[in-house]
């Protein structure tokens, strides 16, 4: 049966995406008499099932191997019966104005083959990849060089983006990113479908490249917007993306490029390409080998400078076996922990745990292999040295390098939720129930001005999206979460572009779907974690915590004591305090009473040293029979102390409940070298 418009989507293992784009269509599709198109290349992740059970009406093809973006298309492109025709990324968000600006475009343009939009960036920036030239030997020139970065703006060298062009101009171009593009179905009949030569990346370019030859203009317009989560069906494979993206280069030069021109140029070209690409691969190389290759110097350092301090005499050259054994099995037990595989950036457990295991396999060779029985001293001061060295510039880089907002605390990330209805409530208490996706909810923004200083769950109603830049950088926000039920998807881009340049991430929930979806992550808010369950520090965090906490009680003791002695002599007397201590029981503290203000709480360090109160830990509160208390060691500071401090007021009940889970979930000493930090400062 005719439709007026086909839709086709290829999906590879973006469920969350797929889903809200497929809730995008539905509300963009008005009176428009459409089609949709869901081809899956062999997805692990439901998305099949989803689509069966939640989009019956989608006509879903099902692949058993991933046979690529070309083919796959294809599929999908053959059955299509509509005069028009979508290719749409499953991790694009339309506005609900978007098929039906585009089809009246096509309606009144007869000239035109193809139509697409302007793309934005989760961020709200212009997604240069909207509009292209094809990649003729200058243009590619310019790309390969890094002259159409240097001059976007300039005419010659700006060519491959049109970033000469002003994104909210309408022009005609070469190429339409292939994440979303109308064309009209009786030209795809009339120049071919995509190229099948091209499993991924290019395919688009070909199509264009057709389409124009066949005397047709490609326009781009502004007249309608959508976000485009770039990347996400191939960022979990590297290498293979960066190899099929210049192989596909390669190709469309052979095809389409190579005989209009020199012998000389082609071979220009096509070096040019290779040099790129190699160079594409040693940056990933070098960023994946980085850290072994740090931690392989602190190896070799550690060694060279214990054997020079237990042997300073003898020539490093009767180590010549020893060193290469010695550090091959130090190297060898790290990376067996898993210390360069994970998702957390540069972890600290399995360094210690490589270090140990490095320890026990070198110190038997002193046994075993009287070749290596120089010395145990030495195999002993080269762990600790190692240790050290590789633990500290890992605390160093997560504190203060480039990764510091994955360190512990760095993680909780300052939210407002847009939207002041049932959805934003549904999902501030869904996120109240998840410390570990690691949000603290600020407020609310509506587009009401009536709910300006309404309360929703103990949580304010701050201002309107009118004012959202002043709220992000008066309440220091890290995230922006987007409630769907309140707002359009062309609110939710305009609030976007509003806000853009604020530095902040945007996050859309779409309406009673379980997940926050974003460029840099999905994440699940309707999966309960266990987190009743009390602890999640292992045995080896505690070990960890409990040396911490004894070396800096120590430490501030002896520093500190000649002041104690001070103020016991101007008349400062010690005072009982019953608070509840672990498991919510009684525990009685010491503290100074008159004498020097600043002293009053010097004397909970014994307690410290003694194990029953922590430097860092949960709140202390005064201890009464029958009531139910936290469950994990109070402290002398925590998290819930520090926010408090931060809000200048008492936290409600759900607060505190929430950032004790938060703490217990993420505790670690660099965790309690922040909040400790914070606390002083």
């Amino acid at each position: 049966m005719k439709k007026d418009l086909s839709i086709v989507i290829v999906n590879y293992n973006v469920k969350a995406f797929l889903e809200q784009c497929l809730i995008a269509i539905d509300r963009a599709r008005g009176d428009v008499d459409i089609e949709v198109f869901v081809v899956d290349n062999a997805s692990v992740d439901g998305s099949q099932a989803l689509v069966k059970k939640k989009f019956p009406h989608v006509r879903l093809i099902e692949n058993t191997t991933n046979i690529g973006f070309s083919a796959a298309n294809n599929q999908a492109l053959r059955h299509a019966n509509g005069d028009y025709v979508l290719l749409l990324n499953p991790d694009t968000l339309i506005q609900e104005d978007a098929l039906k600006v585009l089809i009246n475009y096509l309606d009144k343009r007869h000239d035109v083959g193809a139509v697409g939009c302007k793309l934005l960036n989760p961020d709200g920036s212009f997604q240069i990849a909207s509009r292209r030239s094809f990649p003729t030997p200058w243009v590619a020139f310019c790309r390969i060089v890094g002259l159409s970065r240097i001059f976007p703006h300039s005419r010659l060298f700006g060519k491959y983006n049109v970033s000469y062009v002003d994104a909210d101009t309408e022009t005609e171009v070469d190429v339409l990113s292939g994440s979303l593009m109308m064309l009209r179905k009786s030209v795809l009949d009339n120049v071919g479908y995509f190229d099948e030569d091209y499993f991924m990346y290019g395919e688009d370019i070909d199509l264009s490249y057709r389409i124009k030859a066949a005397g047709w203009k490609i326009m781009y317009t502004p007249s309608t917007k959508a976000i485009h989560y770039k990347g996400e069906s191939t960022k979990k494979s590297e290498f293979s993306s960066i190899a099929n993206f210049y192989s596909t280069m390669l190709i469309f030069v052979n095809k389409h490029i190579g005989g209009r021109y020199s012998f000389l140029l082609r071979i220009l070209l096509t070096v040019g390409i290779y040099v790129r690409a190699v160079m594409a691969f040693l940056w990933q190389t070098v960023k994946n080998l980085a850290p072994p290759l740090v931690d392989l110097s602190f190896v070799l350092l550690s060694l060279l400078l214990a054997i020079r301090i237990r042997f300073p005499h003898y020539p490093l050259e009767r180590f010549n076996i020893v060193v290469p054994v010695y550090t091959f099995v130090w190297m060898s037990s790290i990376y067996l922990f898993r210390a360069y595989r994970g998702k957390e950036i540069f972890p600290l457990k399995p360094v210690l745990g490589g270090c140990v295991l490095g320890l026990l396999v070198n110190s038997t060779f002193t046994y075993f292999f009287k070749q290596f029985a120089y010395s145990r001293i030495v195999v002993l001061i080269s762990f600790l040295l190692i240790f050290i060295l590789t633990a500290v510039w890992r605390v160093v880089y997560r504190v203060a390098g480039p990764g510091a907002r994955r360190a512990p605390l760095s993680r909780l990330r300052r939210a407002i939720i847009i939207g002041a209805g049932k959805e934003g409530k549904r999902i501030l208490n869904k996120l109240r129930s998840r410390p570990d996706m690691h949000y603290e909810i600020c407020g609310f923004v509506d587009f009401d001005t009536q709910n300006i200083g309404k309360e929703i769950d103990g949580t304010e109603v701050l201002a309107t999206t009118d004012n959202i830049k002043d709220v992000i950088r008066v309440e220091r926000i890290d995230e922006v979460i987007f409630s769907s039920d309140r707002l359009t998807n062309a609110q939710i881009l305009e609030t976007i572009i509003r806000a853009q340049g604020s530095g902040v991430n945007f996050r859309i929930v779409p309406h009673e779907v379980e997940y926050i979806v974003a460029k840099s992550s999905v994440d699940d808010i309707e999966s309960v974690p266990l987190l009743d369950i009390t602890g999640f520090a292992g045995p080896l965090d505690l070990i960890v915590k409990r040396i911490f906490d004894f070396c800096a009680a120590v430490g501030i003791i002896i520093i500190i004591s000649p002041v104690m002695l001070l103020n016991i002599l101007i008349g400062g007397k010690f005072t009982q305090r019953n608070i509840v201590g672990t498991g919510g029981k009684s525990l009685v503290v010491r503290l100074f009473e008159g004498g020097l203000a600043f002293m009053k709480k010097v004397p909970l360090l014994f307690s410290v040293l003694t194990g029953k109160l922590s430097i860092v830990g949960s709140e202390m509160i005064d201890f009464k029979p029958g009531k139910f208390y936290p469950t994990y060691k109070p402290g002398l500071t925590g998290l819930v102390q520090v926010k408090m401090r931060e809000k200048k007021s008492t936290l409600t009940q759900n607060e505190k409940d929430y950032y004790n889970l938060y703490y217990i979930k993420n505790q670690s000493v660099i965790t309690d070298m922040q909040l400790i930090l914070k606390s002083l400062f």
